[in-house]
This record gives structure tokens, C-alpha cells and sequence, in this order.
């Protein structure tokens, strides 16, 4: 009787053991992908509920060092609930009882992904972000990874032997500083702005400025 008492403690807690790992955080790939060293296995994470800047993107590089400083080398907790079709472990990392993902969203590091998370306090944490403008949120047009992923697969390939319609003309989003040519669905849209040089402001994550 005991030990079938034991096996069945062992199946409950099983589960619940199986969903949690531990360990130091050795490597960044960008703001909403990591590894963690679980014991002697390197486990990829990709933080659930949120999305990032891609690296190529506006704001890549600063929500990548943002989320490094918070937690590069340091032993996190992971919950993982999943995985994803590339085989990434999908889950929140906790440190010393902070939510990770919810703190790259409060600090204007990383959006709400709708399309797979419903959180109401994930929705709260953005909205509080955008309206301070913390992080990505200075920018008046923010491009949504999920949008940037697509505009890059829509690019049309570059044919070398086709020459431009036209002269390649600037725009410079005063707000933001980034500067988009003639080719861009930002060029003259943006809130505020001029015309620019090729050599003004910081090139555009999507048009290459």
C-alpha cells in the first residue's frame, strides 16, 4: 500500500517538476529568444506572450541589451507551457519573482503577441508603455515584429540588371530620428518630417534609409 502511495506521489508531482528548469542564462540571440543551461543541457527559449524587434529591425539592438543587462549570466527559473515548430522550449523566465516577459513589455522592450497570448495584464503593461513612451514607443511609427517578418518575406529579390524608375529621394522622420527613402511606406507619412540627405538621421529598419 505505501508504495503504491509513493508511485502516485511520484506521478502527481512528476508533471509539475517536468514544467520548470533552472539554470544561468548563457546566451541572447535577441529580446524574446535565450538559452538557459539546465544542468548539462542547453535549452532555447522563446518567452511566451511577447514579441520582440527582430535583430535587423528598429530597436532590435536595444531591447537585445536591455534584456542582457537584466539577465544575461544570471540563474533564472523557466515555466515552460510548450513548444514551438522550430523546437524552442516556450516559456516565462522568472528572476528573484519577476516576470521577464512582463518586464520587457513594461519597459517598452517588446509587444503583446495577440495572435497566441490574451493576457489582459500583458495588454495593460503595453498600453502603459506606449503612453510614456518608454523604449521602442519614442518612435512614432514602431513597425510590429509580426509586420516586419512579412514586409522582408514580400521584398522582391533585387534584380542587378533593372535601373531605378527615378532618383532615390529621403525622408527624415524629426521625431525618431530614422530616415526613410522613396521606396518606403514610411516616406512622407510620418507625423513629423523633412527632406533629407542619404547621410541624415539613422536608416530605417525596414528600407535600409
Amino acid at each position: 500500500m505505501r508504495i503504491f502511495i509513493l508511485l502516485m506521489v511520484i506521478m502527481l508531482v512528476q508533471p509539475a517538476l517536468a514544467n520548470s528548469l533552472y539554470g544561468p542564462v548563457v546566451r541572447i540571440a535577441d529580446a524574446d529568444t535565450v538559452t538557459v543551461l539546465n544542468g548539462s543541457t542547453q535549452v532555447k527559449i522563446r518567452l511566451a506572450g511577447i514579441d520582440a524587434p527582430e535583430s535587423n529591425q528598429a530597436y532590435g539592438n536595444k531591447a537585445k541589451q536591455a534584456l542582457a543587462g537584466r539577465i544575461a549570466g544570471k540563474t533564472v527559473q523557466v515555466n515552460v507551457t510548450s513548444k514551438d515548430r522550430y523546437g524552442r522550449s516556450i516559456g516565462t523566465i522568472m528572476l528573484d519573482g519577476e516576470n521577464i516577459n512582463h518586464w520587457l513589455v513594461a519597459n517598452g522592450w517588446a509587444w503583446h503577441y495577440l495572435q497566441y497570448d490574451k493576457s489582459p495584464e500583458i495588454a495593460r503593461l503595453e498600453k502603459s508603455a506606449r503612453a510614456n513612451k518608454l523604449g521602442l514607443w519614442a518612435d512614432d511609427n514602431p513597425i510590429a515584429p509580426w509586420e516586419f517578418r512579412q514586409l522582408k518575406k514580400k521584398k522582391p529579390a533585387a534584380n542587378k540588371t533593372t535601373q531605378p524608375a527615378g532618383p532615390t529621394t529621403y525622408w527624415l522622420n524629426t521625431s525618431s530620428g530614422s530616415r526613410h527613402n522613396s521606396s518606403c511606406k514610411w516616406y512622407k507619412k510620418t507625423k513629423r518630417g523633412r527632406a533629407c540627405t542619404a547621410s541624415e538621421g539613422k536608416a530605417c529598419g525596414i528600407c535600409g534609409g
